[in-house]
């Protein structure tokens, strides 16, 4: 039987725009975790009724459960958001997600929805948290001095957090960090996760990077074949950059394993592409970067042509 000590609660945040990763997401934590009590918390805007309900019968199939919070439309509306990017309110959504949960629920795993879990989940719960708010995975981001961070491998990627309530809440980080959002505008290049660096400068656990395998981790000059060494002890693998694998011209060598969960979901959210078109450029793009990869898995291919 379990208890709510021995429950994984997990927490997403998102809009309309992403409900297919989100399938695809929640499909990949049940199938490698299916031995685990899993309460999913979201925050999710945007959704029709019926399509939280269908999400909540898709979460409960796994005898798993959600929890839907509602939280004010207009949040987050007047934080900057770079307009260059594919970003929308909803990445400030994580800030919230300490202050609404039950106050039973002393730690949880944040997870953004760009993300594959191909791993058991257990390992990241258990983490010693060291009397910190955040355990994180550093990202590939040089120093940051203007947000009070000198030193490379001190900033962390705020896709995938392991979060101690009752230590964030002491320091009151989700209101620290909208006041740095709203006061230091200038400064933010990725926006709520420069503001949690800011607030929890050397205050958090720093994990292994198999707990958020990131773009950059992954070599495309090698075959497909060879990254299983890469995967091997991976337990979330996250799509971070334009590289989404639903996007047409998405260049992540791994994005199979996102369209494995896929096939999984129910049809109606079985979306490929969320960018198709018939664009000759754009097609003709895609179609040289699947070439590219191609030539990389099968450099046999190029025999031919070599001896010719």
């Amino acid at each position: 039987m379990s208890t709510a000590s021995n429950r994984m609660h997990i927490a997403i945040a998102f809009d309309e725009n992403y409900l297919t990763p989100v399938y695809a997401l929640l499909t990949s934590i049940f199938e490698n975790n299916q031995h685990e009590s899993i309460v999913i918390h979201a925050i999710a805007t945007g959704l029709a009724a019926t399509e939280q309900d269908e999400l909540k019968s898709y979460v409960a199939s796994y005898a798993s459960t959600i929890c839907y919070y509602d939280i004010e439309d207009s949040f987050g509306r007047d934080f900057v958001l770079p307009p260059t990017l594919w970003w929308t309110a909803s990445i400030y959504y994580r800030l919230l997600f300490p202050l609404v949960m039950a106050p039973d629920i002393e730690r949880f795993v944040y997870l953004d929805t760009d993300i594959i879990v191909l791993g058991k989940l257990r390992s990241l719960f258990a983490t010693d948290m060291q009397g910190l708010p955040v355990a994180a995975v550093r990202d590939f981001v040089a120093a940051r001095p203007e947000l009070g961070i000198f030193e490379a491998d001190s900033y962390f990627n705020s896709g995938v957090l392991l979060i101690d309530r009752a230590q964030w809440l002491a320091r009151d980080v989700t209101n620290q960090a909208i006041a740095f959002i709203r006061t230091n505008s200038e400064l933010l290049l990725y926006p709520d996760q420069d503001a949690l660096n800011a607030v929890l400068a050397q205050s958090w656990v720093k994990l292994d990077s198999r707990f958020n395998r990131m773009f950059p981790e992954i070599p495309r000059d090698q075959p497909r074949k060879k990254l299983r060494s890469v995967l091997q002890e991976t337990v979330i693998l996250h799509y971070t950059t334009q590289n989404k694998p639903w996007s047409m011209l998405g260049e992540n060598k791994l994005r199979d394993l996102y369209f494995r969960y896929l096939k999984k979901v129910p049809a109606k959210y079985r979306r490929r592409y969320d960018d198709f078109s018939w664009n000759r450029h754009k097609i003709r793009r895609m179609l040289a970067i699947r070439l590219s990869e191609l030539v990389v898995d099968y450099p046999a291919l190029l025999t031919p042509w070599r001896r010719a």
